[in-house]
């Protein structure tokens, strides 16, 4: 049977070589650890491993890999293909590690020769083992097999934008009353969150509805107390904390009504997706299915799966099929996403799956691990699963750890927040002085917060010192000045009403006007309102700008300057230019906006960096990926759509460039695992903050509607209501308060998690800081974890100011110094002054860099003109290009220039239509937009090739069945005098090797025939290969490039590309 199956391409055969064996031909000099070896050679039997952090889960679950195949005939009965694995993970980024990591250890083991035992290169026949996400696997086994259970083969994934879209339509359409006293955005808001958490656990709206109809009517026959007759009205206190029955009783049919609207359009999002697999993987044929298309299954971070997902899972493929799940339940910090802290323990329970332990951290040193264990320790003893201390890896080999001069936990307590962010500084600077931090090995130091109301004291405090920072994955674009001004003009057009956004625009940067100007300025709207109007009765301030005031106004001896009348004729005028415009496509308008503004000069004048662009950019993406989903995608839906944004996601995620080396790092301790740094630091740890809890809260009675814990998947791990017992009123209010402490410990439980996985960030040292003021009133307590750690001597204090006396008094803050109005940047100076120098008709030169909007507009036309009449002119060449300019640019420089001197918004074409509904499913696919040019279709192209067509062109290619390292990669490059913009569709691992990779760009027509346009085209790959290796340092020689023609279903790999000299030359021109 070997034999046979040699030949069959992709099989590996079969050597039987034992993991002690593999390992060697891997790394000669690494042994595993016996933990290693056990879970590497381990049999076919369902297998939970618990792996602590840093305990080299990657690699050992890439050599396990390797183990099935050259045992597959052992195992499975005959050997068996690299495809033939799953392995199943969270994130995009995680899955291109393992699926590189597993093709490079296999081609190590098995592309060698025969006879002398030599590597050769990676087998190109053998495909890669079959790696990807939980959701992709839901979503493509939804997709494949759903016809099964009736669900329609045309269903389009909701994107996130279009899911909001269709509650916001519920909602304005649903004429029944909603018991609630939440806001209507709050409602629309819960809405698919409850929506999605009752698929997650799968539980009916008619079950929901029956729970809570027992549960209301039993709390009406109550009495107040036992004795007196019943029922009794409850009391105002007792039935507020039961309101969230009713409202969720009520929301109940609010969710059926939003589901119908799905079903009547084929919608699905995500939980229909985990839903319609679990059901699926309950029916013989889809388990037969499956099975026999993967011999075998690993479940990585399993520790953050759903109920849903382990019933798939144990549902799919049952207690015979060689099944792993790693995970670390000392991880598990995702509870607040519909993650199961119990998901491991319920894997062993369910499959009587063998236990397996990685206790050796490579990672983090000994004194770390200490207070890391020791944060967990009450954890233990409350689960079945056996969760080994972790140790170092110089307690494994018995070598001596490092000597520091410095205690590798440190716990400080300061007396206010501005005191505890300095120290945080003075531990990062003394740290980095300790270890060494040189140029071209800086040490790496983070800052973990558990809330983002720290972090700007933590910011404040880098800046002072002058230290290089980053703020990474915290949102906040809205906030941005630049773009909340953009989003200020457009709903300002929209809505005149909108007088809180008019007073951004006349506080900001560019209109700037003084305090006596406003109040002259609302002056006048007052008397523009009438007698009876008021500063409270909301005088317009909106009608005072459209109409100015004369000349003689003035009231009180309040008049506005000649200076701020100016200013407001601008505003105005640019407000009315922006509301003739909102005809315009989405994206198109809001283009129109940012030029009228100024912005896309003033970027490159005020912010050399590249910042104020970069947000600018940020934003256009938020409104296209808002467009390509949305069902209506006008100015209204969108300025709704950032309100919740907003609101939910704190304002959109801004964009982050990378990281100056030695940069401190600033986030979130949950946005922080899986990373690691030699310094860490965690300030604000004191109770009410970290841990994060309330005790008044009384589990899913408080709070967005959310199912009842009773009826969760999971219930056997959460706390109990015993409300059935209650006997009267005051039984009722005591079994809430039994709940609610309940909850508090259950959440300290979490908490608890999350500290342990900020301990564990930190290679050697680790600051645990907090202080006795945070808010200016009354004192704080430490965080009972740094006293768990000082009473158990695992810490030690680097400063401890002395808890503050009963009667004393809190420290008076900080004075915050400013200047108003805020002085005036250079550009705006230089402005002013030029504007000075033309009025008087002073000789001169305009400055190179001072942003002329209307000069420039001039200018354009004029030279437009002399083109058009024969005459010669120049055309500036912006200081920004993106690559599509490049492709333009190689095809005629003439046009290029035309386009330069006076670019006019295109019409939405057929292909641009198709172009965006294939991009709203490539989101759903990857999970995220990966755009295709819309640009990419010539006149030769077939407009006519439907978007099924399409995705089914796409599903059958390589590039479905791999796994991309990076996708939808935004790189700005310094290159001929201006910067270039890359938008990099995917990157996907070479093979044969970690450091080789493919860049792609997808293209969803067909290649062109002409020699003359497949160059221009081929200019757009080569910046993207050269971007590439610019933004990761990689090669250019270690960097392929490849098209996918889509339609075509043909992948193109051009023989030659430009290098950086020559892209040089075509942007410099002849």
């Amino acid at each position: 049977m070997t034999d046979q199956a040699s030949r069959i391409p992709g099989v590996v055969t079969p050597q039987h070589r034992g993991a002690r064996e593999l390992a060697h031909l891997i790394d000669p000099g690494r042994t595993p650890t016996d933990e290693q070896l056990a879970i590497i050679g381990a049999g076919p039997e369902p297998t939970l491993v618990v792996a602590g952090a840093g305990s080299g889960k990657t690699e050992t679950l890439s050599m396990r890999i390797v183990y099935l195949l050259d045992h597959g005939d052992e195992l499975f009965g005959r050997p068996i293909s690299p495809d033939e694995i799953l392995c199943l993970t969270f994130t995009r980024k995680a899955a291109a590690e393992i699926a590189t990591r597993a093709d490079a250890r296999i081609s190590l083991v098995f592309d060698r020769d025969p006879e002398t035992g030599e590597p050769r290169p990676r087998d190109p026949e053998r495909p890669a083992p079959t790696v990807a996400t939980y959701n992709a696997y839901a979503a493509a086994l939804a997709a494949e097999q759903g016809l099964r259970v009736g669900v329609d083969p045309d269903s389009t994934v909701l994107t996130d934008a279009a899911l909001w879209q269709l509650a916001a339509r519920t909602l304005e359409e649903w004429t029944s009353h909603v018991d609630t006293d939440n806001a209507v955005s709050t409602v629309r808001s819960a809405l698919p969150r409850l929506s999605a958490q009752l698929r997650e656990h799968g539980v009916t709206t008619d079950r929901l509805r029956s729970y809570l109809d027992q549960m209301t009517a039993a709390f009406d026959a109550l009495p107040k107390k036992q004795g007196d007759p019943a029922p009794t009205a409850m009391t105002k206190t007792l039935a507020d904390r039961i309101k969230a029955v009713r409202t969720l009783r009520s929301m109940t049919d609010l969710v059926d009504d939003f589901r119908a609207r799905k079903h009547a359009g084929a919608l699905l999002d995500f939980s229909d997706q985990v839903a319609i697999a679990v059901e699926l993987a309950a029916l013989p044929a889809v388990k037969e299915s499956e099975r026999a298309r993967f011999r075998a299954v690993l479940l990585d971070e399993f520790q953050d799966t759903s109920p849903a997902q382990l019933q798939l899972f144990v549902e799919l493929f049952g207690t015979e099929h060689p099944m792993m799940a790693v995970g670390d339940p000392n991880q598990a910090i995702y509870g607040f996403r519909g993650a199961s802290a119990a998901a491991l323990e319920d894997f062993k329970h369910l499959l009587d799956a063998r236990d397996a332990s990685l206790s050796v951290s490579w990672r983090n040193e000994a004194s770390v691990l200490h207070a890391a264990n020791a944060s967990v320790d009450p954890l233990r003893e409350a689960t079945s699963v056996e969760v080994k201390p972790l140790m170092s890896r110089g307690e494994h080999l018995g070598i001596p750890e490092p000597v520091r001069a410095a205690a590798g936990v440190t716990a400080h307590m300061a007396e206010t927040l501005e005191d505890e962010a300095e120290h945080v500084v003075d531990f990062i600077v003394a740290r980095r002085h300790e270890l060494g931090h040189q140029p071209d090995r800086p040490v790496e130091a983070a800052v973990l917060c558990r809330r983002r109301a720290t972090i700007p004291m933590i910011v404040d405090a880098l800046a002072a010192r002058g230290i290089d920072f980053e703020v990474v994955g915290l949102g906040g674009l809205l906030d941005t000045p630049d773009v909340a001004d953009l989003v200020a003009l457009l709903e300002v057009a929209h809505d005149p009403s909108r007088g809180d956004s008019l007073m951004r625009l006349l506080t900001s940067e560019r209109v700037n006007l003084g305090p006596r100007d406003l109040i002259a300025l609302q002056d006048w709207a007052e008397q523009l309102a009438g007698p009876r109007a008021s500063r409270e009765s909301g005088a317009s301030i909106v009608d005072a700008l459209a109409q100015e005031p004369p000349a003689a106004f003035g009231s009180q001896g309040r008049a506005l300057t000649d200076e701020a009348r100016s200013r407001l004729r601008s505003l105005q005028r640019a407000i009315d230019q922006i509301r003739q415009h909102t005809y315009l496509p989405l994206t198109e308008l809001i283009a129109f906006t940012e030029r009228v503004w100024g912005l896309d000069i003033e970027a490159d004048v005020a912010s050399p960096d590249g910042r104020i662009r970069r947000n600018v950019d940020a934003f256009l993406d938020a409104a296209r990926s808002f467009a390509q989903g949305a069902e209506h995608a006008t100015l209204g839906a969108f300025l709704h759509w950032l309100e919740a944004a907003r609101s939910e996601e704190r304002g959109l995620d801004a964009p982050v460039k990378d990281p100056e080396p030695g940069a401190v790092q600033i986030l979130t301790v949950h946005a922080a695992k899986g990373l690691e740094w030699d310094v860490v630091a965690v300030p604000g740890a004191v109770q009410d903050s970290f841990p994060s809890i309330s005790r008044s809260k009384g589990a899913w009675l408080s709070g967005d509607p959310e199912v009842p814990w009773e009826l969760r998947m999971d219930a056997r791990s959460l706390p109990v209501w015993n409300w059935r017992a209650a006997t009267d009123h005051k039984a009722l209010a005591d079994s809430i308060d039994e709940l609610r402490e309940a909850a508090g410990d259950h959440a300290v439980d979490e908490e608890r998690r999350l500290f342990y996985v900020a301990l564990t960030r930190a290679r050697s040292h680790v600051l645990v800081s907090g202080s006795w003021y945070t808010d200016g009133k009354k004192p704080r307590s430490p965080s009972q974890f740094i006293e768990e750690l000082r009473h158990a001597g695992i810490v030690t204090d680097e400063g401890w100011a002395p808890a503050p006396q009963d009667d004393q008094e809190p420290p008076a803050p900080r004075v915050q110094e400013g200047v108003w109005p805020r002085p005036e940047t250079l550009p705006q100076r230089r402005r002013r002054d030029l504007a000075r120098r033309v009025i008087a008709r002073e000789p001169g030169t305009v400055p190179d860099g001072v942003a002329l909007p209307l000069a420039n507009e001039i200018a354009a036309m004029l030279a437009e003109g002399q083109a058009r009449h024969g005459g010669a002119s120049e055309v500036a060449m912006p200081s920004h290009l993106s690559t599509s300019a490049l492709v333009s640019m190689r095809r005629s420089r003439d046009e290029f220039a035309r386009t330069l001197r006076r670019p006019v918004p295109q019409e939405p074409t057929f292909a641009a239509q198709r172009g965006s509904a294939l991009h709203a499913w490539i989101e759903s696919r990857y999970g995220q937009i990966a755009l295709f040019d819309d640009d990419d279709l010539g006149p030769d192209e077939d407009l006519s090739v439907d978007l099924e067509v399409l995705k089914a062109s796409f599903e059958s290619s390589e590039w479905a069945r791999r796994v991309p390292t990076d996708v939808e990669v935004d790189v700005e490059l310094p290159l001929g005098g201006v910067s270039v913009r890359s938008r990099i569709d995917a990157v996907f691992p070479a093979g044969g090797g970690l450091d080789r990779v493919t860049v792609v760009d997808w293209k969803s027509g067909r290649p062109p025939k002409d020699d003359h346009e497949r160059a221009a085209r081929e200019v757009q790959l080569a910046m993207y290969r050269l971007a590439w290796s610019e933004h990761t340092g990689l090669p250019l020689d270690q960097i392929d490039a490849a098209f996918y023609y889509v339609a075509a279903d043909r992948t193109v790999r051009p023989e030659r590309l430009l290098d950086r000299a020559e892209i040089e030359a075509l942007i410099a021109g002849p």
